[in-house]
């Protein structure tokens, strides 16, 4: 994107904003002026199902954490999505990308972090954690192509480490996805589309059970957009929920498997020459693995003025992964690599809270997970996998046990206090398998541990006519991969450092908030591409973000959603001052789409949808000084639903722009002979082309 046009398509985005936010301003005569934090949920008996996920920002009957978002998926569900991951760009400064292939877990850019699949980002999905302790591939992994779309029902984020029940990983967010079905029946729904993409779903949701309540499965699969871009999934997901009286009982199982093919990356030089195509791959061999197999079990209770909840899981996880970034820079047999992660989390999760005084609440809850985990990671020969070398090749057993504990405070009506504090241990013991340097004996057990205690603490002030103000700090941490740890050490946890101010606007048709921000990391992680590992940036390990972000929705009209997004941030190296690599500074996103019924015919009802949605991300800074080329996209979907027949259609990256999904700039040699240049030069994976999908759906 030329750099005018850049401008240009910044400043659509940007009056859009302001256009959103004056809007729902302008509601304020008339409007309902309760806070954010106190409406109630939408019914669900006025909610069809015509899209593969609903999606609008509504706020959650109790606000339980500073700054948080509480994401019902029910309005612009017409919007398309490639699935439930696409979902957290409805949160400001998200942008995910999946350079890696259809199937393998989504890179996460958020609020001037690259988190990569997850280091920076804790998620959780029915009461489950996700992100995987120590794997080798990346800290914190978290695939979430399990999920099916059309169960998710709820998003939940804070941008921040702001609230004590965040643990792990929450560097720049938590995110929780909560599961369920408001169309009770059956939904058979069947897609085909560009690449000889083919997906089903089935959904049983019974009538007269709790929207928790449900059955569903899913097979897809796709050839991909060029060479070696194939891809394969099966999932399924089921969820029991009955109240007996004060107390309620949920239960889920779930289990995931896919594979797929990854074409790897493009050396911009050989493209710009015509040596290679933009979709070409220069090693056909790389792919992966993931599987995830589980279920967690969820009580919650009350006992008068006492409330709680109870949490237990099992997961069971398996991935695999070959990649080649540098051809045969590192060893004349060839780079690519392979690793493997298998692993057994379990675990329980409390939460209790108690009225003290008339205006004095009490909050506090314990934690512990236990991963029982193998990894390797191995080099192979180019031309026959045949495996030279091992890089990594241990068991790890991680156990993670925290207490936390928050007073909320409402001394007066216009002002909440809230102050609390988390203390987490960790303890590893690993047993590394490769051998002693000068020696065939391996290195052996060795154990390490560490704790980390981080404060919280928040305000909010009621301004009246629908305005709060909220003000946040809070200190979180991110684990160390255990590998990397010796002998009895005090284990390094990464610390996170956070501040926030924000004043929100919430009426009868619209919502809007703007905030600011500062977060420090000192011991952050950059992705390396020649290595294939997360490593600090030694001797500018600490890193500063300041940003800004702004996000408005309006519904003007009956059947009408649009919502608004945008977030600027700036990300440098303490010492250096140099940009944090791959990171973009500016994140803008669009989201419109209308539903309603427009006719009977014969009695029976017909609903139209139609939706689309649009990202722009700026230039994101490269090693050495380069930085990469800025991102639009737009993609759109429509759908009729006749009685109990729907049929639809939905396009992504309408305008077919050939856009670079990930750019990295290091140096690689693709030539099996003599050793070539050490010159770093740009390599990037492509992006999704235009792709059509038609869709119809039964639904009884």
């Amino acid at each position: 994107m030329t750099r005018p046009a850049f401008r240009h398509t910044a400043l659509w985005f940007s009056s859009a904003l302001a256009l959103v936010s004056g809007v729902a301003s302008g509601q304020s005569q008339g409007a309902n002026t309760r806070s954010a934090a106190t409406q109630p949920r939408a019914s669900s008996a006025t909610t069809p199902r015509t899209g593969e996920q609903a999606t609008t920002i509504r706020s959650s009957p109790r606000q339980t954490a500073p700054l948080e978002q509480s994401i019902d998926l029910q309005e612009l569900r017409a919007v398309p999505r490639g699935g439930a991951a696409d979902l957290l760009a409805l949160a400001p400064g998200f942008f995910l990308s999946q350079h890696g292939g259809e199937g393998k877990a989504h890179q996460l850019f958020l609020r001037g972090f690259d988190a990569e699949h997850g280091q920076d980002v804790e998620f959780i999905v029915a009461g489950a954690p996700v992100n995987d302790v120590s794997n080798g591939h990346g800290q914190g992994y978290a695939d979430l192509n399990f999920l099916i779309p059309e169960v998710v029902n709820r998003l939940t984020v804070i941008e921040g480490p702001y609230d004590p029940h965040q643990g792990d990983f929450a560097v720049a967010a938590s995110a929780r996805f909560d599961l369920g079905v408001r169309e009770r029946g059956l939904l058979v729904r069947g897609q085909y589309g560009s690449f000889d993409t083919m997906r089903g779903v089935v959904v049983w949701a019974p009538r007269g059970a709790s929207d928790e309540t449900f059955v569903a499965g899913e097979l897809g699969r796709s050839n991909g957009f060029g060479p070696s871009r194939a891809s394969q999934r099966a999932a399924a997901i089921a969820q029991y929920q009955r109240a007996f009286g004060p107390v309620s009982v949920r239960a889920t199982l779930q289990s995931y498997a896919g594979s797929w093919q990854s074409a790897g990356l493009v050396r911009e030089p050989d493209f710009l020459a015509g040596r290679q195509g933009f979709f070409d791959t220069l090693d056909p061999r790389q792919g992966g693995f993931s599987a995830r197999h589980g279920g967690a079990v969820e009580l919650r209770f009350r006992h008068g003025s006492l409330d709680g909840s109870v949490r237990t899981w099992v997961t069971r996880r398996e991935f695999r992964v070959r990649e080649n970034y540098t051809g045969f820079l590192l060893d004349a047999r060839g780079d690519r690599y392979e690793q493997r992660y298998e692993g057994t989390s379990f675990g329980l999760d409390a939460e209790v809270r108690q009225p003290v005084l008339s205006w004095l609440t009490a909050r506090g809850g314990a934690f512990a997970r236990h991963d029982v985990t193998t990894q390797s990671m191995t080099r192979m020969r180019f031309d026959d996998d045949l495996l030279y070398r091992r890089d990594i090749d241990a068991d790890v057993n991680a156990t993670n046990i925290a207490l936390w504990g928050e007073l909320e405070a409402r001394p007066l009506s216009w002002l909440e206090l809230r102050a609390g504090v988390r203390a987490d241990g960790l303890a590893y013991q690993i047993d590394d398998r490769l051998p002693r340097s000068g020696s065939m004996e391996p290195r052996g057990r060795r154990d390490a541990q560490g704790i980390h205690v981080g404060p919280k603490a928040s305000a909010r002030f009621r301004l009246g006519r629908g305005w709060t103000a909220e003000l946040a700090y809070g200190k979180g941490f991110r684990s160390p991969q255990a590998t990397t740890l010796g002998q009895g050490e005090n284990a390094p946890f990464a610390t996170v450092h956070s501040g926030e101010g924000a004043l929100r606007y919430a009426g009868a048709r619209g919502s809007a908030t703007v905030a600011g921000f500062v977060t420090h990391v000192d011991r952050d992680l950059v992705f390396d591409p020649v290595l294939g590992q997360n490593l600090p940036v030694v001797g500018s390990e600490g890193t500063t973000r300041f940003g800004a972000s702004a996000q408005a929705r309006l519904a003007p009209v009956r059947g009408l959603s649009l919502l608004a997004s945008g977030t600027y941030t700036r990300s440098t190296f303490d010492r250096t001052g140099l940009a944090v690599p791959y990171v973009p500074s500016l994140v803008l996103r669009l989201d419109g789409a209308f539903e309603r019924e427009v006719a009977r015919v014969r009695g029976v009802p017909v609903r139209v949808a139609a939706g689309v949605g649009s990202s722009l991300v700026g230039y994101r800074a490269l090693p050495f000084s380069e930085r990469s080329d800025a991102v639009f996209l737009l993609d759109a979907g429509a759908s009729v639903r006749v009685g109990f027949i729907e049929v639809g259609v939905k396009l992504r990256n309408v305008f077919d722009a050939r856009w670079r999904d990930a750019q990295f700039n290091y140096p690689s040699d693709w030539d099996a002979g003599p050793a070539g240049s050490r010159v770093p030069v740009r390599h990037f994976t492509a992006g999704r082309p235009l792709s059509a999908d038609a869709t119809l759906a039964v639904i009884l």
